[in-house]
């Protein structure tokens, strides 16, 4: 009879933590789903949004003063670029791992960010003292960015809290906004200097709010003691990664311009345009994902069950937008650029792989990091750099833009390759 009772419990306490286990394994892949369904939504929201509000602005400032516009937000996406390379990235990875470094991490970004930003307003002050900056539509736009970038922080921190709901309607504000003043504008007239102060006072009140609520969630942010050391050897990794990345995706665009010829680029980057749009699913499926990897690292089980939802959800998209844009590529460019872009047809094509790649790509990434294996990464990203602008180099000015083309699809299933062959043995070397 006691023997019958020992195995009686020991069936319970299995069966028990059997469901235990279910029960979690439910959760969290429940909070994955949920996170990018948020995300998504957020996003397509913000990007539907977005793409109405310039409708608007092309029809209401007419063609002289949209160019006007147009050179000045190219001109600050780029000085964007330059604040804060990958230090968004290293608050979500470290975030997802430990919360209670969170609000450090957070500070010492805002830190790095405010010394960026009072360097960048020293050169604009610079600049227009010497005449070289004569519109102060400029001028705004600079501390609208620098406010963009204190958001992108606190977006990366909101997502590594597994608040992407939150994240979604702080970004569907903005355009929402921006719809409102453009909607004004009809009565008080079309200004250039007025969309960019509009838009630089929106970026204020939102990174205030973000802030603010990130204080209420995990304390003070800046009032932790600034450690150049600490950021350096914890973030200079992911500045390096995204250094990288910026130079083997863009290297064959600005080779063909300048050894080839720039008409090809003007024919090229719609069908890029394309393909880059696709990358934004699985970069949300990084961004929900590796926080959750982090959290349960040490736990095998629900580690492989989170790998292996982010790995099906990768490849299931992968081919679906491989084979939407092998069908469809017609439709999507016209619908996109017109029938004036029609040679970009069989780019975009012949790049109809990359999005499978990329997005086992990012999979393979979100692996590495919640590993601690970002030098490894960083390592294979400096191979592919190498070589990418070796063959840029060897390629392109030989079969201009085939070469171009066929070069970055190689380049895209390198990476993945050596990615994968990475995430694959820090895995076993891991789980040994």
């Amino acid at each position: 009879m006691k023997h019958r009772m020992t195995l009686y419990k020991r069936l319970e306490l299995r069966l028990s933590s059997s469901l235990e286990q279910s029960k979690q394994k439910q959760t969290l892949l429940g909070t994955l789903i949920r996170g990018i369904s948020a995300a998504i939504t957020g996003v397509f929201l913000s990007y539907f949004l977005s793409g109405f509000v310039q409708i608007l602005i092309v029809r209401q400032l007419g063609k002289l003063l949209y160019g006007e516009y147009a050179t000045l937000t190219a001109t600050l996406g780029l000085m964007a670029s330059l604040l804060g390379f990958g230090l968004d990235v290293w608050v979500l990875s470290e975030g997802g791992r430990d919360h209670s470094t969170l609000a450090m991490n957070i500070g010492h970004v805002l830190w790095a960010k405010i010394v960026g930003a009072v360097v960048l307003l020293a050169l604009v002050a610079l600049a227009w003292s010497n005449q070289m900056v004569e519109t102060p539509a400029f001028v705004i736009g600079v501390l609208g960015i620098i406010f963009d970038s204190f958001t992108s922080t606190g977006y990366s921190a909101l997502r590594a809290l597994n608040r992407n709901g939150s994240v979604a309607i702080f970004q569907v504000v903005s355009p929402l906004v921006l719809l409102g003043a453009i909607g004004a504008m009809q009565y008080v007239g079309a200004s250039v200097l007025l969309l960019f102060f509009v838009q630089a006072l929106t970026s204020a009140a939102l990174a205030t709010t973000l802030l603010l609520l990130l204080r209420k969630l995990v304390g003070p942010l800046l009032l932790h003691r600034f450690r150049l050391w600490y950021l350096v050897s914890g973030a200079w990794l992911f500045v390096a990664a995204d250094v990288l990345s910026n130079i083997y995706t863009q290297s064959s665009i600005v080779i063909l311009g300048r050894l080839v010829d720039q008409t090809l680029v003007g024919l090229w980057k719609p069908a890029l345009n394309v393909i880059g749009f696709t990358f934004l699913v699985p970069s949300l499926l990084f961004l929900v994902g590796l926080p959750q990897l982090n959290a349960v690292t040490r736990d095998r089980r629900q580690y492989r069950s989170l790998l292996l939802a982010l790995s099906a959800g990768a490849l299931c998209y992968g081919v679906a937008v491989m084979i939407g844009l092998w069908l469809f590529n017609g439709f999507i460019v016209q619908l996109l650029f017109g029938h004036e872009y029609d040679a970009a047809l069989p780019l975009v094509r012949a790049m109809s792989l990359v999005p499978l790649f990329k997005s086992g790509s990012f999979v393979c990434v979100a692996i590495l990091l919640s590993l601690n294996r970002q030098l490894v990464r960083v390592g294979l990203q400096a191979i592919v750099t190498v070589l990418s602008v070796i063959g840029g180099l060897v390629f392109i000015p030989i079969y201009g833009l085939q070469g171009a083309v066929w070069l970055y699809v190689a380049i895209e299933a390198l990476i993945f390759i050596l990615y994968l062959a990475g995430a694959a043995f820090q895995l076993r070397r891991a789980w040994r």
